[in-house]
């Protein structure tokens, strides 16, 4: 019902109608665009960052654990928020999200994974038709934004998890170890 609404709303708009709205959509898709690479930036430093850690981490365990006895619980602490926050980041980075979007996205000819779907040439006529067909056009873009808003929400929510796992468990891992170095002056 939503469709034929919008498809009759089509019938009324003027060319200029159509251009304002084609360059609303491609600055939309833009900024979609940069969010994701932001994002997608964002989760490679963790990415580095937990990889260090992990190092320093595993460093702990072996050197330390005769100067500080209990410097391995924060060692573990250290190692274990790391690895979980570098399995947050790196499934924000998956370039695909559940095809739970419904046939409206997966029909969508401007989506990158149509254009394994088809020889070129049939590719190529697809396209055509949509860029001579301005109703169609606007649906696709539609169907585009709508895809990059649900890929963009899945990877800032796994993000967010992240961050929140890593500065936990930094934090976590430096205040025991602080704590034990404590005990250990105290004796």
């Amino acid at each position: 019902m939503a469709d034929k609404s919008l498809k009759e709303s089509f019938k009324d708009w003027t060319k200029e109608e159509y251009v304002d709205s084609d360059d609303l959509l491609r600055h939309a898709h833009g900024q979609n665009i940069k969010l994701i690479s932001d994002v997608d930036r964002k989760a490679r430093v963790i990415i580095v960052v937990n990889s260090i850690l992990l190092t320093l981490g595993i460093t702990i365990i072996t050197k330390l654990m005769d100067h500080v006895h209990y410097a391995w619980i924060s060692a573990v602490i250290l190692i274990f928020s790391s690895l979980l926050s570098l399995l947050f980041s790196l499934l924000s980075i998956r370039p695909e999200i559940n095809s739970h979007l419904g046939k409206e996205v997966n029909d969508n000819i401007l989506h990158y994974s149509k254009a394994s779907e088809y020889k070129f040439t049939e590719y190529s006529e697809k396209v055509h038709e949509l860029m001579h067909n301005n109703e169609e056009k606007v649906n696709a873009l539609i169907k585009d934004l709508y895809f990059f808003g649900n890929l963009l929400s899945m990877k800032y929510r796994l993000m967010k998890i992240s961050f929140r796992i890593f500065y936990t468990g930094l934090a976590t891992a430096v205040v025991t170890y602080i704590f034990f170095l404590l005990i250990r002056n105290m004796h």
